[in-house]
């Protein structure tokens, strides 16, 4: 009888250790992995992963996301800014500063193939935690086609410009596949990031937007051009035009001999009325190469006021000096967005 209650007893205390283990892994749940050691857990070779946190578990996410975000484009801003650096340090200081303005800009995060933790509290901290990461053959998975597609785009680009016989129209197809070759690299610097070994095998379309800057220089230096103004006033807005090309990098030729290009420019007054005369002149402008004929820029301008006089001369006298300035920058700007880098 003795026998029997002691074996109930044991079986009472048997199953007491039983509930009591499965009631602690139940609610007792520990630490999970990536919490204690998430960097062991997704390592750098394999992952591109950070830990964040917050009040809940959808901020420590977002928390985690920012973090790689601004990686990202740490890296990336400073790499562009680097290869740029590079890709034009034969040319200008003017040149070098425009172009590493232009790119400061030019990287957006573009974030793809993420994944999360499940968030984990921590009652010590009384936070929130997560992990938020990329898998880095999943992203280059994503990644590879676009930059195969920009890199068709800018090899179609570049080779259109090496064909290009007219200097200006070279110019016009050199910059086009520079712009082009400037997202080109944006992409590469993603790709740096996730897979260096396959950003490596982009190599001769890195060499060929570095060679852009050098032939850009040597193109423009062929162009030479001369101004020619038929109705001017006192050579006045012949002088601005003049030095607009100037100062965008071209060559003014003094006589027509001497010239690859002419830059015609044609005025007209719009003139009202007589004793007094209004007027409100406008140019037009025309790039033309002058053993081809063809037009490769146009730009057209009016003055932005009236101008009232007793006399045509007088009205001249007075509006084309306003009329040459204003032309002056905006001459720049145009010229600047097609012929500069």
């Amino acid at each position: 009888m003795k026998n029997k209650i002691l074996d109930v007893k044991n079986w009472k205390i048997f199953w007491f250790f039983v509930f009591f283990l499965c009631t602690f892994s139940c609610f007792a749940k520990g630490e999970p992995e990536w919490f204690l050691n998430w960097r062991t857990v997704y390592p750098n070779e394999k992952y591109i992963a950070q830990r964040g946190s917050g009040e809940n578990a959808e901020k420590a996410q977002t928390d985690a996301l920012s973090q790689i975000a601004r990686y990202f484009q740490t890296t990336v801003n400073a790499n562009l800014t680097t290869t740029m650096q590079s890709v034009t340090a034969e040319n200008s200081v003017s040149e070098n500063t425009t172009v590493i303005d232009e790119v400061s800009v030019l990287s957006q995060v573009e974030l793809f193939a993420v994944e999360y933790t499940e968030g984990y509290y921590y009652k010590k901290e009384k936070k929130w935690y997560s992990v938020a990461f990329i898998e880095r053959s999943s992203a280059w998975t994503q990644l590879k086609p676009q930059i195969d597609m920009e890199k068709n785009t800018f090899n179609r680009m570049y080779q259109k410009a090496c064909g290009e016989s007219e200097p200006l129209e070279k110019l016009k197809s050199l910059k086009t596949a520079f712009e082009q070759g400037k997202i080109l690299l944006q992409k590469l610097e993603y790709a740096r990031i996730i897979n260096p070994a396959e950003e490596e095998k982009y190599a001769p379309e890195r060499n060929c937007l570095s060679e852009i800057p050098a032939a850009f220089s040597e193109e423009k230096a062929k162009c030479r051009v001369y101004v020619s103004v038929p109705a001017d006033y006192n050579r006045i807005i012949t002088a601005a035009v003049t030095s607009s090309f100037g100062e965008c990098g071209f060559s003014v030729a003094k006589s027509l001999s001497e010239a690859s290009h002419i830059a015609e420019v044609l005025i007209e007054d719009n003139a009202e009325g007589s004793e007094p005369v209004s007027i409100i002149p406008a140019i037009s402008l025309k790039l033309i190469g002058k053993e081809t004929g063809q037009t490769v820029f146009s730009f057209e301008a009016e003055s932005k006021e009236k101008t009232v006089s007793y006399t045509l001369e007088n009205a001249k006298k007075k509006a084309y000096p306003k009329l040459a300035g204003e032309l002056k920058t905006e001459i720049k700007n145009n010229l600047g967005t097609v012929f500069a880098l």
